[in-house]
């Protein structure tokens, strides 16, 4: 029985926190919302690609991060969604987080939109 008082205490006090203090600092913005940036790629923001063209090389991979989300803690977090629609009809679902990739091996102009936001926010791959 002495067992179960001590576990119900260490439960008790692990619930708390066990700090003892309090803190006057706002909570930052929920880092596990948005993407990361992806090194090379392309970041898919509130209505924008950034950058909005990108010129690779046949064979390269490019790979778009969804960072839409905006708020904080106290705010709630507000995730805009977006997809990379190419002008073929092909590319990502509509969607607020996460990442798409596409590999582009033939020279050309690869022109993409949103299918939320339409022409407004738009963005091209040229292939070498």
């Amino acid at each position: 029985m002495k067992g179960f008082f001590v576990a119900i205490a260490v439960i008790s006090l692990s619930a708390c926190g066990g700090s003892g203090g309090s803190s006057s600092t706002a909570p930052k913005n929920n880092p596990g919302v948005n993407t990361p940036p992806v090194t090379d790629g392309i970041s898919v923001t509130n209505n924008a690609f950034s950058p909005g063209t990108k010129t690779v090389s046949a064979g390269t991979t490019v790979k778009w991060a969804w960072n839409s989300c905006t708020g904080d803690a106290y705010s709630g977090q507000v995730c805009a969604e977006h997809s990379v629609t190419f002008d073929d009809g092909t590319g990502s679902a509509i969607q607020d987080t996460g990442t798409f990739s596409k590999t582009f091996d033939a020279p050309g102009v690869y022109k993409y939109h949103c299918s939320v936001h339409g022409a407004v926010m738009s963005g091209s791959i040229t292939v070498q």
